[in-house]
């Protein structure tokens, strides 16, 4: 998707690919839980007949994937996994066709679960591509002092500092610095940083008492409200009049 130019800077770049890999764990805990599930109609199904012993298989191969996403997040390893999704939900799409010829009873209801993960997780890996290589380059220690700023900032209160600012849900916190400012989400599935500038663009209703920010991310549109208490640290920041 579009997404605003200044993404693209040298520190932007490495702060999302640390995303992207927080992404892909999250999606290997995903896997994980697809897996069990297959796993346990596999236990239950191989009893009925010895050729569900193929779901067992995949249901194990999707747990382990999973797994490994989790301890090394990569676009390989996502690949890997969106392919089992693939495998199985083409095993559910054979045994719909088995069951069909055997008793003529057609019955769509057990692919229609497999078909939407398995889009999901083609979409998922569809959108993290281009990060292949960004994703691959990142340090342990870039992503651990990353990880240990995000713990700094939630640990703050907010009200005892002007220059942090934190979203009315409570996801996101933004460090406010003289020329910019750090947004990084609880989650640390997003994190950038954007120029005083940028930032004033952002603001969709700058007269408003309580403002919201909209940031084109390259993973996809964010959008941040404030209340009335973090909107007035962020319009003294940015300056009022700010810029629409």
């Amino acid at each position: 998707m579009k997404h605003d130019a200044w993404f693209d800077t040298d520190e932007n770049k490495a702060l999302l690919a640390i995303c992207a890999r927080k992404l892909i764990s999250n999606i290997g805990i995903g896997g994980i839980v697809w897996g069990v599930i297959n796993i346990a109609i596999g236990v239950f199904a191989i009893n009925a007949a010895m050729i569900n012993a193929g779901i067992l298989i995949l249901g194990v191969l999707m747990l382990g994937t999973g797994v490994q996403a989790i301890r090394y997040p990569s676009l390989k390893v996502l690949l890997t996994e969106t392919a089992v999704t693939i495998f199985l939900f083409l095993w559910n799409v054979a045994m719909t066709v088995i069951n069909f010829t055997v008793d003529g009873n057609p019955d769509p209801r057990g692919i229609i679960l497999p078909l939407i993960i398995a889009v999901s997780f083609i979409s998922q890996y569809w959108k993290l591509t281009y990060l292949k290589e960004q994703i691959a380059s990142v340090p342990p220690e870039k992503i651990k002092a990353t990880k240990n700023m995000c713990k700094t900032l939630v640990r703050q209160k907010v009200k005892d500092d002007p220059m942090l600012v934190e979203t009315s849900d409570r996801k996101c916190r933004a460090q406010l610095m003289d020329g910019g400012a750090f947004f990084i989400q609880r989650d640390l599935m997003r994190a950038f940083v954007a120029l005083k500038k940028d930032v004033q663009v952002t603001v969709e209703k700058p007269g408003a008492s309580r403002l919201k920010l909209v940031f084109n991310h390259p993973l996809g549109k964010l959008t941040y409200k404030f209340d009335r208490r973090n909107s007035d640290k962020l319009k003294a920041w940015l300056g009022v009049p700010v810029i629409a």
